[in-house]
């Protein structure tokens, strides 16, 4: 039986600045102005896919995606893409149960992309050593090249996003033609989310050309398909803005919202109940939306409110039955979905359109921008900032707490 070390690292000190207040307005641009995002990535990210050795996607025959928090959503969201475009059916884990469980069971023949934007998450750096401990070729996806995750890993995919050379991840704002005469506003960082996931199908497209999946003018139009996801947001932000506010201020005394996924949404459900933590400071609720069916059900009842993700695709018959039984036992159906799918629409009591249509696998990059704007908007009616420390000591230790963990070393030993 395969044995192991446990070997701990000295803890390395976290540096970190006075958090930047981010206002509703601040917030907002930054949701109106992430799709640009998209197009620098893509132009960014793609010549480095291009430089590197084909084989390492033809070797590796087991893939594995891991992060923490968005990084760790934007993998769930980009996992069907890779069976699908790269015929590889790809496992997306989070940190602490890949690096300190799976890690060290992963095949010779392992590629293991780890994801964070800032490069300082102990938890995916752990992830990274302990996958390359166990026999992985490791790839860090960071905005940070020179950061800690990337010092760790085999390969690196920098996914640092710039706009006429302005960088314009946290802290930098998202203005494309920033007055330097200005105070920089707060960044929420909803970029970073829009960047991992951008990379992580750009790798996927990639590897569906070199191991023959599919053929050069296949993958350029579907990266012709995931630019055009930045004109999207746009659209979306401008047609969904109106039914987020008011459902917002419908809503706004009630702390609980139960939010529904399937596929690429369930990330999208995990996406859209962090920012009700991190803004208004309300409990959402992330579930598979089968699983509501044999769970939440039994608490769902007058003034109950489900949130169903729900693009075009392969589970829209059963986010219709289930709007059906939301109502019926008196709850509130709000459905998040293309503005033009009448048999969602109206079978649900809210609406929060999404503009256009984008294919299932690639949803995510516009399905986040109604959670996003639903979640500024109840910070909103609720009398909050967007985005706020509640004191120095919760800012200190949400720092220090990701930043500052003890990383554990897990090293094969001879039985």
């Amino acid at each position: 039986m395969k044995k192991v070390a446990m070997v701990a690292r000295p803890i390395r000190k976290a540096e970190f600045g006075e958090p930047i207040p981010v206002t509703i307005d601040d917030m907002l641009s930054e949701i109106s102005n992430q799709g640009p995002a998209i197009p620098a990535v893509m132009d960014s990210v793609q010549p480095q896919l291009e430089a590197l050795d084909p084989t390492l996607f033809t070797s590796n025959s087991h893939f594995y995606i891991t992060g923490c928090g968005d990084s760790y959503f934007a993998g769930l969201a980009a996992r069907y893409a890779f069976a699908r475009y790269a015929g590889l059916p790809t496992d997306a884990q989070e940190a602490l149960e890949f690096g300190r469980y799976a890690a060290e069971f992963v095949p010779p023949d392992s590629l293991v992309f780890g994801i964070s934007n800032s490069g300082k998450a102990t938890r995916s750096v752990e992830a990274l050593v302990n996958a390359r401990l166990g026999g992985a070729h490791t790839v860090a996806i960071t905005g940070n090249p020179d950061g800690w995750l990337a010092q760790e890993a085999d390969t690196i995919l920098d996914q640092s996003v710039r706009l006429a050379g302005e960088l314009i991840g946290m802290p930098s704002n998202l203005d494309t033609n920033p007055d330097d005469s200005k105070p920089r506003r707060g960044s929420f960082g909803l970029v970073n989310y829009l960047a991992s996931l951008t990379t992580l199908y750009l790798i996927a497209f990639q590897t569906g050309v070199a191991r023959g999946r599919l053929s050069e003018s296949e993958a350029n139009a579907l990266r012709a398909e995931l630019r055009s996801t930045a004109d999207l947001i746009a659209e979306t932000v401008e047609v969904c803005t109106p039914a987020a506010q008011a459902y917002a201020e419908q809503v706004k005394e009630i702390d609980t919202y139960t939010i529904l996924g399937s596929g690429p949404s369930l990330a999208t459900s995990l996406f859209y109940a962090a920012k009700t933590y991190e803004l208004p400071r309300v409990y959402g609720v992330s579930q598979e939306l089968e699983e509501w069916a044999h769970e939440q059900f039994f608490l769902t009842g007058p003034g109950t409110q489900v949130l169903f993700i729900a693009p075009q695709g392969r589970s829209e018959t059963r986010v219709q039955e289930l709007l059906h039984t939301t109502r019926t036992m008196g709850g509130t159906g709000v459905v998040i979905t293309d503005q033009g799918n009448k048999r969602l629409t109206e079978a649900a009591d809210v609406t929060l359109p999404v503009a256009g249509a984008v294919s299932e696998a690639l949803s995510p990059l516009v399905y986040c921008v109604p959670g996003q704007l639903f979640a500024t908007y109840l910070a909103k009616s609720r009398g909050r900032l967007a985005f706020e420390f509640d004191s120095p000591l919760q800012y200190e230790m949400n720092m220090r707490t990701i930043q500052e963990s003890q990383l554990i070393e897990f090293h094969p030993t001879r039985s």
